[in-house]
């Protein structure tokens, strides 16, 4: 679990460096929104829960992948060249790894005697783990977040991915985990018409 939320929290810290980046900010707006794209939906997910230190308070690997992702973003030269490539597979592995990890969070942590209540409570921040970070870099840059837009299949698949995590826990976490992170991928990235299949056949 460990491994997916840095792995989640790189992957969250590049995509939102990289539209800071198009946008032409310098380094310390890249910085700064790479960093709460990072850590955004975690601190509101622990915040509603009374989750506290923080995470990254407790644990500084969480903010220096964070910062490391932006700057080396923020260097690179610009290899996504087209809007739904790269760009949004990095995304895609951010949200399957952090809708887990949102699930995975409240589950252990609260205490639950009504099982639809847990169900409703552990998927809802499953889905705002996973996308809340770009609500708020969205927000802060001005724009309708990409998660909430029209034709967008994010909140669906964050939805899908945490649902299905939920459900498999009880099987152990790895199965859960496996078939929760390959369902997101496919909504994203199968499903989606901007996803990687349909790039593949157009070429």
């Amino acid at each position: 679990m460990y491994f997916l939320d840095l792995l989640g929290t790189l992957a969250f810290a590049v995509t939102g460096a990289y539209k800071a980046k198009k946008e032409k900010l310098h380094i310390l707006g890249v910085v700064f929104l790479g960093v709460i794209t990072a850590v955004g939906g975690g601190t509101i997910r622990d915040l509603i829960i009374g989750r506290t230190p923080l995470f990254y308070l407790e644990d500084v690997n969480y903010l220096f992948i964070a910062i490391i992702g932006s700057i080396l973003t923020y260097l690179a030269p610009t290899f996504f060249k087209k809007q739904y490539s790269l760009f949004r597979f990095i995304d895609s592995i951010g949200l399957s790894a952090f809708v887990i990890i949102g699930v995975t969070i409240p589950y252990g942590f609260l205490s639950f005697n009504n099982y639809i209540l847990s169900l409703m409570v552990c998927v809802f921040l499953g889905v705002l783990t996973g996308f809340g970070g770009g609500v708020i870099r969205d927000a802060i840059m001005g724009d309708v977040p990409l998660s909430l837009k029209g034709g967008s299949n994010y909140a669906t698949a964050a939805f899908f991915g945490a649902l299905i995590f939920y459900l498999l826990i009880g099987f152990g976490f790895g199965i859960a985990a496996s078939v929760s992170f390959l369902v997101t991928l496919y909504f994203r990235e199968i499903v989606s018409k901007f996803g990687i299949l349909k790039k593949i056949i157009k070429k």
